[in-house]
């Protein structure tokens, strides 16, 4: 019993960050009615600032470095809390302030490319992503009683209790904090009292961005730094968070804290016994208390009274057109057939990824549903084929079908959660769900080889291999599965489904008042986006004839969803240019071969889909679409304006409501 309790004790390291994270979550979503999954990004990026500034004397901004050198602690620690305030502020004013009426599914979205923007700087920036930072805080042992535990764990959960009590008292007994509330309750009527929603937001996201900035520096010499861990400390703070339904700092506070020792004691359980599963038991927690505090207190994330554009980018009123796509076919072609070598592979790549883009077409495109986890359900896809063809020796095409089916059941149960939340809330569900499975089960080395990775044979049918890599032959293979998927996705929207997913996309109450069943219309979406995706996976499994958990990240699936958006996500066409766009696909290659620019590739994503929430919602395809039909009026001495946006949703209700 005292074992336990001396790693419960430990784990209040883990603990304090995950309560100081979710505070600041829960700050940004009473002031400014965003959940702000790009806190742990800002965290990690403050972290490094100082880390620099303090070991190296060198002043790393997101454009410039200064040598700054002979500073005391204190000057170093307000410099770097200045950086964090810039950049809190900054990501209000350029991002979110333009988004305010937006609905809170595209304001997660561009937390989304926030997040990878701060990511990538932090990888082009600062000279290495191996820093250590020295501890500021009393680290010496303290004794209690029987139990032993480091002072600055202590400290550091006395400084968070402090701050959000702080918080507590801000909000309840002063005008600023009076006024957040009332933004909160109603926007509207807070405006009509004199209280501006521009400044309380600007202060809650600068004040959010401190207080990560802080905890950042003062936790990283117990945590370690990494561009990765540290952005992804953020699911667990989206879970204290949430326990404290994003309204209480101190249920938030105190849900982090316990959710640590928790941690802390299942390592111990760990090395105890070994039928314990030995590898993401603890970073699966969050994910498990996600959806308990979802089923036990509600679905839904309280609401705020803002006035929210729920809308998504309009569905275009028509379909591809065959000459279009009979010409993009006939360019594949000529590509396969005319590129060799390592422009073939990166084409092939494009190829494969065009069905990880069709997925979230489908789901979040036509359903209005969001995934954040796209890629776990292609990694299903994948290790199962691994899994079949090595050790059951099924043969082609009896194991990639078998491998899809189980993607299409992954995917129908996380429809599930679906059937009582949308939006925000389910966006927060599937990114923790991903960061869940690949820890629990893609770097289990007992089920997917772990950092050796799975191996997978060529596809051979009656003797025929279909190759891999950048082979001709697999290229070809790959694009005629890419064109039946891509003919399916464009026949869904002819077919009475097809119409009944816009119909809830638009507005689930209205679909389920038609007559619609929208729980099997949900389940069937995240299927049918859950079975290409797979496909993808069984494709990528052959062509690269190897697959490792690093193929399946969370954030390889965050980048999908930010280059799909930056393409087009309500399009066909959008999931085709995002396939070329795709990390490791022909543009990426082209970039790195000619200009050396591959490894910008993940910011120049990210704020290309900022870019595109804020100034162009259809995104690359619409934007293409809306020239096109310019030209075409044009060609054709006829005064046919371009279909505003607001058509185009028109159309798309008119669509649904004749279905």
């Amino acid at each position: 019993m005292i074992e336990i309790l001396q790693f419960a004790l430990l784990g209040l390291g883990a603990g304090t960050v995950y309560a100081a994270l979710g505070t600041g979550v829960v700050l940004t979503y009473q002031a400014a009615g965003v959940v702000n999954i790009s806190v742990g990004a800002l965290a990690m990026y403050t972290a490094y600032t100082y880390a620099f500034l303090h070991n190296d004397g060198l002043l790393v901004l997101p454009v410039g470095t200064f040598e700054v050198s002979g500073l005391p602690v204190a000057a170093e620690v307000v410099i770097c809390l200045a950086v964090a305030a810039v950049l809190g502020l900054l990501a209000y004013g350029l991002v979110f302030r333009p988004l305010r009426g937006a609905s809170g599914l595209l304001k997660l979205v561009a937390g989304v490319g926030v997040t990878l923007v701060l990511q990538s700087l932090v990888v082009l920036r600062f000279p290495s992503t191996s820093a250590s930072v020295p501890a500021m805080l009393p680290d010496q042992p303290l004794k209690l009683g029987d139990l032993s535990m480091p002072l600055d764990r202590l400290v550091l959960a006395g400084i968070v209790v402090a701050v959000a009590t702080a918080l507590w008292a801000l909000s309840r007994w002063t005008r600023s904090g009076l006024a957040m509330r009332a933004v909160a309750e109603d926007e509207r009527a807070a405006t009509l009292l004199g209280h501006s929603p521009d400044r309380l937001s600007a202060l809650a996201w600068t004040g959010s961005a401190v207080l990560a900035g802080l905890l950042g520096i003062l936790a990283a010499p117990i945590t370690s730094l990494d561009p990765v861990t540290n952005t992804l400390f953020v699911i667990p703070a989206l879970a204290v968070a949430i326990v404290g339904r994003l309204s209480s700092f101190g249920a938030a506070v105190a849900a982090g804290m316990i959710l640590g020792m928790i941690q802390s004691v299942i390592l111990k359980l760990q090395g105890d016994h070994d039928w314990l599963p030995q590898t993401g038991l603890r970073e699966a927690l969050p994910f498990v208390v996600i959806i308990a505090v979802l089923a036990l207190v509600g679905g839904r994330l309280p609401t705020r009274g803002t006035s929210e554009e729920a809308r998504l980018p309009a569905v275009p009123r028509e379909l591809p057109r065959p000459y279009t796509v009979g010409g993009v076919l006939i360019v594949a072609v000529a590509l396969i057939l005319a590129l060799s070598g390592p422009y073939r592979t990166a084409l092939t790549t494009s190829i494969v990824a065009i069905l990880v883009c069709l997925s979230i077409v489908v789901l979040t495109g036509m359903l209005g549903q969001v995934s954040l986890a796209q890629m776990t359900f292609a990694g299903a896809a994948g290790f199962v084929l691994s899994g079949l063809t090595t050790r059951a020796h099924l043969p082609f095409p009896l194991a990639p079908l078998c491998a899809v089916a189980v993607a299409v059941l992954v995917g129908m149960a996380v429809a599930v959660p679906a059937l009582r939340i949308r939006g925000v809330t389910l966006g927060v569900v599937t990114l923790a769900f991903g960061v869940a499975v690949t820890e629990f089960v893609f770097k289990n080395p007992h089920w997917t080889g772990g950092l050796g990775g799975s191996r997978v044979p060529e596809a051979e049918l009656f003797g025929v291999g279909f190759g891999g890599g950048g082979d001709t032959s697999f290229a070809l293979f790959a694009l005629a599965v890419v064109t039946i998927c891509t003919f399916a996705v464009i026949a869904l929207r002819r077919t009475r489904l097809g119409g009944q997913m816009l119909l809830v996309r638009g507005n689930e109450r209205a679909a389920s008042a038609a007559g619609v069943n929208v729980a099997g219309v949900k389940v069937a979406g995240f299927g049918i986006a859950a079975g290409l995706a797979g496909t993808a996976g069984v494709l990528l499994g052959y062509q690269q004839q190897s697959l490792s958990f690093q193929d399946f990240d969370v954030f390889v699936s965050l980048t999908y969803v930010a280059t799909v958006y930056l393409a087009g996500i309500s399009r066909v066409s959008g999931a085709v240019i995002a396939g070329v766009m795709a990390p490791g696909g022909l543009l990426f290659y082209a970039l790195e071969r000619w200009l050396h620019l591959g490894k910008y590739s993940a910011i120049v994503s990210a704020v290309g889909l900022i870019l595109a929430l804020v100034t162009t919602p259809g995104g690359v395809a619409g934007e293409l679409d809306r020239q096109s039909r310019s030209v075409r009026a044009r060609f054709a001495r006829r005064d046919v304006p371009v279909a505003p946006v607001k058509e185009e949703e028109e159309a798309e209700h008119a669509l649904a409501r004749r279905t």
